[in-house]
């Protein structure tokens, strides 16, 4: 199961404390998505760790943790679909999906429904990266034929919003985190 996520408090430049969801006013930031290639790989393993872990300091070793390298080991295989946004020649985030060992979810013939892992680098967030990344990996997961999507995420991550709105239903609850699955 997954740590809990505790929201940060920022600060905006010259202002007073901002409270946990609220945030400044942003301009859309342009960004390319690109399939995930081979040479993406390291850069996939350091958004893993975005997606894997809390905010703050990684335990020592995290990188060779199973709940890490799960999402790249022996990349390439049937039902592994990725994307990643380039801002400036710059990966600045990630979204895959692939089939894991242990499905998360099955569907109606009881088939593994593909697992999805998206993150973005701290200081591009809040720009609409996301939802970009998310609507590229449907669109990428549908060509290569999946049928539908899954995703576990703490309760406390703003992130469960970002995946409701793009049509994600809640089908398990196991304490903080969230089972979520859409049909493409």
């Amino acid at each position: 199961m997954q740590e809990p996520c505790w929201p940060a408090i920022a600060r905006a430049p010259g202002e007073g404390v901002m409270l946990p969801g609220m945030r400044e006013p942003t301009v859309p930031t342009v960004v390319d998505l690109r399939p995930v290639y081979a040479a993406d790989l390291p850069f996939l393993a350091q958004m893993a760790l975005l997606a894997a872990f809390p905010p703050g300091p990684l335990p020592e070793g995290a990188l060779a943790m199973p709940r890490v390298v799960r999402w790249t080991q022996g990349w390439g295989r049937p039902g592994d679909v990725g994307v990643v946004a380039w801002k400036k020649g710059v990966r600045i985030g990630a979204a895959w999906c692939r089939i894991q060992d242990e499905a998360l979810v099955r569907d109606e013939a009881e088939n593994a429904v593909p697992e999805i892992a998206i993150a973005v680098a701290p200081d591009h967030r809040s720009r609409g990266i996301g939802a970009k990344l998310l609507a590229g990996l449907e669109a990428e997961a549908a060509k290569s034929g999946q049928t539908g999507l899954s995703l576990t995420v703490n309760a406390l991550n703003p992130a469960h919003r970002l995946y409701e709105r793009a049509g994600f239903v809640l089908v398990r609850r196991d304490g903080g985190c969230l089972t979520m699955v859409k049909q493409q």
